[in-house]
């Protein structure tokens, strides 16, 4: 998992507005930074830490939401949706991984066990372990588990190709609306008014 950046410029006695630019800049340049990555699936350890970049910058947009104006809504909605698909995607990674395992594991000891049966010279003719050794490589449970497992990646296979559309539809949409610049025009809105001067009871009243 990448690393997350350190911020830098942080001020205790900055505004939120102004430190809250400093925190979510660093975060949206982080997930920007898979971006030569998402056009290609193979990609996942990429793709997992563009999840893991949004994530951070969700979190930090929900952190200073009281600092930011009220279409900070819409732009966290936009890279939850990123974080979601690619959630999806990650999960069906994960699922197939471990169903991988369990079928190595299996095999691994299918394997011992004819080993044992092939090697116990003191259990029989060569003839009578080559037949106990047809029995147990044939076994229907063992024929059945495996078409099972394989089934469950075919599954997860296609619902890891749904997510990553979904993902590259999300993904494309939110360059295309440039969201780095309204997210940016939101910060700049929100910094403009921490600095302003406060009015005075004169102005107030007019």
């Amino acid at each position: 998992m990448a690393k997350a950046k350190q911020v830098r410029g942080i001020r205790c006695d900055a505004p939120s507005a102004v430190n809250a630019r400093l925190v979510i800049q660093t975060r949206l340049d982080e997930m920007l930074a898979f971006a030569p990555w998402v056009d290609d699936p193979a990609n996942v350890e990429e793709i997992h830490n563009l999840r893991i970049a949004a994530k951070r910058l969700r979190y930090s947009l929900e952190l200073f939401r009281f600092a930011l104006p009220s279409g900070a809504n819409g732009l966290i909605n936009e890279v939850k949706e990123i974080q979601e698909h690619v959630g999806d995607l990650h999960d069906a990674d994960v699922m197939i991984e471990r169903v991988l395992e369990v079928i190595a594991t299996d095999a691994q000891r299918r394997a011992a066990r004819l080993l044992d049966i092939a090697s116990s010279i003191d259990r029989g003719t060569t003839s009578q372990r080559h037949q106990r050794l047809r029995s147990a490589a044939s076994a229907p449970s063992t024929l059945r588990d495996e078409v099972s497992f394989f089934t469950l990646i075919a599954h997860r296979a296609d619902d890891r190709d749904q997510a990553y559309g979904e993902f590259i539809i999300a993904w494309r949409r939110l360059l295309d609306t440039d969201f780095p610049g309204r997210l940016n025009a939101l910060l700049d809105e929100a910094v403009a008014k921490a600095s302003a001067p406060p009015e005075s009871a004169d102005q107030a009243a007019e």
